[in-house]
């Protein structure tokens, strides 16, 4: 996944005004389904927190058959917000046709990317087929951090692909995500994301898990470089009022985590072979697409929230940060 800072879902930043930050309740269906279509991804980031990259694929990914069954089950349940991400979204060989079933069916979908295949065809047929926005990772302001951080990764393409995004009216989110490398150059990046026309900047703190795990000693910041951080964001939240959303999480993932075991977001995240988390950030799951229907999935939701080996990893996560270093040994629930 190319956002791995830590947000209102601990791991997906989303909107504000999204769905995602309302409780699940007594509702019928999800508001929000972020779903990681394919695990395959041209670049290889020091910080993904899926560990995707060139032939990093799970063997086990969705069928076409079952891509488009789940996204029709999505839609007879009328779930108003998507999410397309990955790996790399865009390099799933049926990525326009399911763009184009979602919004086809009155589906708000946000397509989360790096990028690198934004040319000015590809921006048009989003443009046409109706996207709500693109999400696109620049996390630096400049070649060198942005190419340090994202291994494989062109800073110039990927700002190219923005101005694309603009030239063809697709409304633009960007996503940051801090290192000690990086951190200083927060304003400047907040700045180009304005000048690049975005309607909203997302970032908060870099979670440990992913391929963070085994750069960390080069990726996270010191906290005095937090604090300098989120007080820049502070100021430019103020400067950029009324013209772009500056949105970003100062609180640590436990902090968030706690908040969310009384509190689940009305959200299912999907993983590429269709097995459904409660949360990024978590390794439990609490469904499987192959074999359940969404709804049955949903049904579940509530129930496994309340498991205690929830509660407990939680709490064991205050004397060991280092367990989300486990994210990916999944937990059935």
């Amino acid at each position: 996944m190319a956002a791995p800072a830590s947000g209102p879902e601990a791991g997906t930043p989303v909107p504000a005004t999204t769905p995602a930050t309302t409780g699940s309740g007594d509702l019928g269906a999800p508001l929000y389904i972020a779903w990681q279509v394919t695990n395959e991804c041209n670049l290889a980031c020091l910080h993904c927190i899926e560990e995707s990259g060139p032939g990093k694929a799970f063997p086990d990914e969705l069928s076409d058959e079952q891509v488009f069954s789940f996204l029709e089950q999505a839609m007879d349940l009328e779930i108003p917000y998507l999410s397309f991400s990955g790996g790399e979204p865009m390099v799933h060989p049926r990525f326009f046709d399911m763009v184009a079933f979602v919004c086809a069916r009155n589906g708000q979908l946000k397509i989360e990317t790096n990028g690198h295949y934004l040319g000015p065809e590809n921006c048009a047929r989003l443009k046409s087929l109706g996207v709500k926005a693109v999400q696109v990772s620049l996390d630096g302001a400049t070649r060198e951090t942005f190419n340090r951080m994202r291994v494989r990764g062109d800073f110039d393409r990927a700002v190219e692909g923005v101005r694309n995004l603009r030239a063809a009216g697709v409304p633009i989110e960007i996503n940051y995500s801090p290192t000690r490398f990086n951190a200083h150059e927060i304003g400047a990046a907040v700045d180009l994301a304005a000048e690049l026309g975005a309607d909203s900047f997302y970032t908060g703190r870099t979670m440990y898990t992913g391929n963070a795990v085994k750069t960390w000693h080069r990726l996270a910041p010191t906290e005095a470089q937090y604090g300098e951080y989120f007080e820049v964001l502070h100021r430019k939240t103020e400067e950029y009022r009324g013209r772009m959303r500056v949105h970003f999480h100062e609180m640590g993932l436990l902090e968030e985590l706690r908040y969310r075991l009384h509190h689940p977001a009305a959200l299912l995240i999907v993983l590429p072979n269709g097995l459904v988390k409660l949360i990024n950030a978590l390794p439990f799951v609490c469904g499987d697409l192959r074999r359940q229907s969404l709804g049955e999935i949903w049904g579940r939701f509530q129930s496994a929230w309340a498991d205690p080996r929830v509660a407990k990893f939680v709490e064991d996560l205050a004397e060991d940060p280092r367990k989300t270093a486990t994210l990916h040994q999944w937990v059935y629930l």
